[in-house]
């Protein structure tokens, strides 16, 4: 018997599902509202609607780097046990984005038109002044909500709350739809009405999810008590891709534009690349969304230790972003056409022709962009911060900008749609000359691709891993716990008590958590330390709690739950933490 993933990989799978529909139906709500400005408030009211969208992008990247900063901090925390660490480290994100949320509505409210002016509503566009004035007046209130959700889209994950946010976010895309049409329908609210809109859907959804902290057993509970700015340093540092990959993208397409605009269709071409850029940031949600649950769990891998993890989480995470990659890619290839011409006008034929090819072009990147996101978001989730932040930043701008730049002469507007296709490649070369630079080697195997910071984790000689997925293998497991500790010349007591513990946990998971009629694992993984022994136990069966248990169930008969009474009150520390839905129980001895 040896680990067999299954843990990880269920985990991954049923994080990942949940995490690509809260960002697909958050970008279809985008999406959604466009068109309806489009199609019903007319053309002033869409070019002021596009103007101060970098004010929404603003909050995005905000709630970016503190979501996904706060998600992997957390998840390091928990992995290593420490369930203070996670709560203080909520905590300091809870007294951030509140200060920032305050900051941000106060500027925008008090400035709105001068921000309106500073975007574009000027000169010949001054007409579209009243109009992003007062959508912006009616969106503010929703920038803390939107920082708020993508936070706890990230954390009540880790709470083991995953189907609140699907819910919450499927509630904010229908009244956020439903609110958008009663307004340029019915109310005849303008702007304003759109902004509020927006607001009112952000703030029950927002309520949804608030609903979570009144349950009794969950992880996260806000305090002040001991807040430390190493916390905020921490989720800033570790959030800071995401800013990176904002900033970055940011600056390519004004550079792409810039080319473009050199080009012999000018105008038209820069029409077609921001039609590829609305396809863009839809598509690539769902790929994020794959690289967001990659980071998470190998935040908690990162707290863990596991190095077995870790070549786990590398296999499925690549797997599944291929797949997804690939498919999509083969869908937009084959519907280019169709895509393009949602957004075509009476004057737009041309552009959408050359939409529809810039599209294809993009719809082949996508078979690898998957894979190279994937490892942005696995070093982020590793902490490994250097190489998240530099391949982030070489993804996208320099190795779209550079070759843009150098083929736009020889094959104009085709030259900023094939630096697609290079850069995703240029990526991925990167990422396997790394991998050879620190194997010293040709990089051939999965586990040439873990880029963990050594030391890390146990050696295998000092380790002892298995997967039981049925009672009748427990024994057989509790006996190879016990040779393991012999030949590392543990004392019998030793060799007794971890045997012992395996055996009547072992038992006792597999007995009534694996009794469920679904496909449940418990992985067991004894490390041999200079100083003693660590002995940990993760299933994905339902909550249970040993220690607790205990305590409910005192018995006068000194050999009820022997094993269990032995090892809690002898060993070292015993602790149990429920996260992502797994019961994850670390005795010290």
């Amino acid at each position: 018997m040896e680990s067999n993933g299954k843990i990880i990989n269920k985990l991954f799978r049923s994080s990942v599902i949940s995490i690509i529909a809260a960002a697909v139906a958050a970008m279809l709500g985008i999406v959604i509202d466009g068109i309806v400005i489009s199609r019903f408030l007319g053309p002033e009211s869409m070019a002021a609607y596009g103007i101060v969208t970098p004010v929404v992008n603003m909050a995005t990247i905000f709630s970016g780097v503190l979501a996904t900063g706060a998600q992997v901090v957390c998840a390091q925390h928990l992995g290593a046990g420490d369930s203070k660490g996670a709560r203080r480290a909520f905590s300091m994100c809870m007294v951030i984005t509140v200060a920032i949320s305050v900051i941000l509505m106060s500027l925008i409210i008090i400035f709105r038109e001068n921000i309106a002016v500073f975007l574009g509503a000027r000169g010949n566009s001054a007409k579209l002044l009243p109009y992003a004035s007062d959508y912006l007046l009616g969106m503010v209130f929703s920038l803390p909500s939107v920082i708020f959700l993508f936070e706890f889209n990230a954390l009540m994950r880790l709470d083991g709350d995953a189907n609140r946010v699907i819910v919450a976010v499927a509630v904010m895309t229908v009244l956020d739809v439903a609110g958008d049409l009663l307004n340029a329908l019915v109310i005849k609210g303008g702007m304003f009405g759109m902004g509020m809109a927006t607001t009112i859907s952000y703030l029950i959804a927002l309520i949804i999810m608030l609903l979570h902290f009144t349950k009794k057993d969950i992880i996260f509970r806000f305090s002040f008590k001991g807040l430390r700015l190493t916390d905020l340093r921490d989720i800033l540092t570790t959030g800071s891709a995401s800013a990176v990959g904002s900033g970055s993208a940011m600056l390519r397409n004004i550079v792409l534009n810039r080319i473009l605009v050199a080009t012999a269709l000018s105008s038209t071409a820069v029409g077609a690349l921001g039609v590829l850029n609305t396809v863009y940031n839809f598509t690539s949600s769902t790929l994020v969304g794959v690289g967001m649950t990659c980071a998470m769990i190998a935040g908690m891998i990162l707290g863990e230790q596991d190095r077995t993890g870790a070549l786990h989480l590398v296999k499925i995470t690549f797997k599944t972003a291929l797949i997804i990659g690939a498919a999509l890619g083969v869908v937009l290839f084959f519907s280019a056409d169709f895509v393009a011409n949602v957004f075509k006008n009476e004057n737009g034929v041309k552009m959408v022709e050359l939409a529809a090819r810039g599209l294809r072009f993009y719809a082949v990147s996508l078979i690898l962009y998957g894979i190279n996101n994937a490892f942005v978001n696995y070093t982020q989730g590793l902490r490994r911060m250097g190489l998240s932040n530099v391949f982030c930043f070489l993804q996208n701008f320099v190795f779209v900008v550079i070759p843009a730049l150098a083929l736009v002469g020889i094959l104009d507007t085709d030259a900023v749609w094939l630096s697609f296709i290079i850069a995703e490649m240029l990526t991925l070369l990167a990422i396997i000359v790394l991998a050879g630079v620190f194997k010293k080697g040709i990089p051939y195997r999965l586990k040439d691709y873990l880029f963990l910071k050594e030391p890390f984790g146990a050696d295998s000689d000092d380790l002892y891993e298995v997967s039981i997925t049925d009672i009748d293998q427990v024994n057989a497991a509790s006996q190879a716990v016990a040779r393991f500790c012999e030949s590392k010349n543990a004392d019998k007591k030793q060799c007794c008590l971890l045997s012992l513990f395996v055996e009547e946990l072992g038992n006792n998971t597999a007995e009534y958590g694996f009794s469920q009629g679904k496909n449940h694992s418990l992985d067991i993984r004894v490390v041999h330390m200079e100083d003693g022994w660590i002995l940990r136990m993760r299933d994905n069966c339902k909550a249970f709690d040993p220690t607790e248990w205990i305590k409910l169930h005192e018995s006068s008969d000194p050999a009820a739950n022997i094993g269990i009474r032995m090892v809690c009150g002898m060993a070292k520390s015993v602790n149990y933490l429920s996260t992502m839905n797994l019961n994850i129980l670390t005795v010290r001895i």
